[in-house]
């Protein structure tokens, strides 16, 4: 009898002690209640230091120029128009640039470029590029433009005729892309 009691107990213990041990992962155990509440509420605090943090350094960083406006872009289209004839005069060609809104410029070359080859159509659209870029960053910095903040025009590359030859493409790694194929 008493080897019989003894596995009894023993069962009983086992039991309870799985049942405890069941209660604890389940979140049945007051304890673990209160340390369940007191983690929300440090993880609820670090969430909104963080949101201060970045809330304080977005209002840091500021537009310190003039926005760009359809004005700046038609400006900025006369200048360019300025700048590439005047480094094409040896060669007689002469380009137009208008402006399209407040965020692209139609580059209109000669009809006779509509028909080079792809590679030359490449190579004349990205000269005309790196010409439109160092001509904006250094007439925006000239006008009062933030350029962390304002970005050139979109260029398009169109034949006399209105045949877009060349657009730019890309939002991070911008870059010439010929639309015709010759």
């Amino acid at each position: 009898m008493q080897k019989q009691k003894g596995g009894c107990l023993s069962s009983l213990i086992a039991i309870i002690l799985l049942v405890w041990v069941a209660s604890f992962f389940i979140g049945g155990n007051d304890s673990t209640k209160n340390n369940s509440k007191e983690t929300d509420k440090t993880e609820q605090t670090s969430t909104s230091s963080s949101k201060e943090e970045t809330s304080q350094s977005s209002q840091e960083v500021k537009n310190d120029g003039k926005d760009y406006t359809e004005v700046s872009n038609t400006e900025f289209a006369s200048h360019l128009t300025t700048e590439i004839n005047n480094q094409l005069s040896a060669s007689g060609y002469q380009v137009t640039v208008k402006p399209v809104g407040n965020n692209v410029i139609y580059l209109y070359v000669p009809q006779d470029v509509k028909y080079n080859s792809n590679s030359e159509i490449q190579k004349i659209a990205d000269s005309l590029y790196s010409i439109k870029e160092s001509t904006f960053s250094n007439w925006a910095i000239d006008n009062g433009y933030d350029l962390g903040f304002t970005n050139s025009p979109d260029l398009y590359i169109k034949s006399e005729d209105d045949t877009t030859l060349a657009e730019e493409s890309g939002i991070v790694n911008k870059s010439m892309k010929v639309k015709v194929n010759n």
